[in-house]
């Protein structure tokens, strides 16, 4: 049975975090090692809205990293090392602007928990997501340094092998992996891309 006030809800709102999706990238980050805390990393974070990701980003890295968040959505947060924004992630112009303002040429990670307006038709939802993360993938090739990371959060569909075999091909066999964290809804499609270094 769906319980929207489930163990991970109730251990955000405990430990003050905007949403549950915060154990997730834990969860992610604990398998794959993607931040480590000693290095300076330059992080965009799509999606960031309402902000447990990069409240996560925050606390894990090196004090002189710089976290930028981009989301439709406005993201009421005041943390040290993280600057969110109300932008279109597909505009590369804009998103390029953005991180000018922050001396960032190119990235070290990209993080995304963004979601289509789900309409609980699962097919369709799952296409939908396949859609959106389409839309921003100029944003890792323009962006990303060259042994750079990405965590993509999408719905899987009858799609999903031929994307991740797409995205092996396109970027390394050996570093695309795909992951499912304890915390994401047992009911839920939603699965994650990584892309290790």
């Amino acid at each position: 049975m769906f319980d929207p006030q489930d163990f991970y809800f109730k251990k955000a709102k405990k430990e003050w975090y905007k949403a549950r999706s915060i154990f997730k990238l834990e969860e992610i980050d604990k398998k794959f090692k993607l931040f480590h805390k000693k290095e300076n990393l330059n992080i965009l974070d799509i999606g960031c809205a309402p902000g447990s990701w990069v409240q996560y980003l925050d606390k894990i890295t090196a004090s002189k990293s710089k976290i930028i968040g981009l989301d439709l959505k406005a993201t009421q947060l005041n943390l040290k090392k993280t600057y969110c924004y109300v932008q279109d992630a597909t505009d590369i112009e804009k998103v390029k602007d953005i991180l000018k303002t922050h001396n960032i040429e190119k990235l070290d990670i990209i993080t995304s928990d963004m979601a289509p307006n789900t309409i609980w038709f699962k097919d369709i939802d799952s296409i939908r997501s396949l859609e959106l993360i389409k839309s921003t993938l100029p944003l890792y090739d323009t962006f990303l340094k060259e042994n750079w990371k990405f965590v993509i959060k999408i719905f899987m569909g009858p799609w999903f092998d031929q994307f991740v075999f797409e995205l092996k091909k396109k970027y390394g066999w050996k570093k695309i992996k795909t992951f499912k964290p304890n915390s994401v809804r047992k009911i839920s499609k939603e699965i994650y891309i990584v892309k290790i270094a």
